[in-house]
């Protein structure tokens, strides 16, 4: 009688342990960690992008532009994409991407770490190539008005 006490004690002690370890997530690395910054702006096609063609990318800059700026880049003929400039490892204003020396039209780097990312098709626009930084840039949406780009977060 005492052993299947005992049994029926540990039972009821360790069933709500395992159910409670279940539960229990870890800190997961791989979750981006950047601030959220809200704006809503319209920029020009013709002056502010500067008539730019498909396939290219210019940077913008501006008051509250994201966290550190912006990279809009032309997908096609009525598509653009928007990215903010700030690394995603550093995720600071003063850590913004540039054009790598090397790769210009390849390639963006950080002027604080040194994380590069890609800025030569659709699908890697934005990804990480090298560098502490794990995660791509942050991705704005962006709205087509007749000749103005609407980019916003919210």
């Amino acid at each position: 009688m005492n052993h299947l006490i005992s049994n029926t004690k540990i039972r009821f002690f360790l069933i709500p342990i395992i159910i409670i370890l279940l539960f229990i997530q870890c800190d997961d690395d791989d979750t981006p960690v950047f601030p959220y910054v809200r704006f809503n702006i319209t920029l020009s096609i013709s002056n502010d992008l500067l008539n730019m063609n498909i396939g290219e990318y210019v940077f913008v800059s501006g008051y509250n532009y994201g966290l550190g700026g912006l990279i809009i880049y032309r997908k096609d003929y009525s598509e653009y994409l928007a990215f903010d400039r700030a690394c995603t490892h550093e995720a600071k204003k003063s850590c913004i991407v540039e054009d790598d020396i090397e790769l210009t039209g390849l390639l963006v780097e950080c002027s604080c770490c040194g994380s590069k990312y890609w800025v030569i098709n659709t699908e890697d626009f934005g990804a990480v190539h090298e560098g502490p930084a794990r995660h791509s840039l942050m991705q704005y949406r962006t709205y087509l008005s007749l000749n103005s780009l609407i980019v916003y977060n919210d």
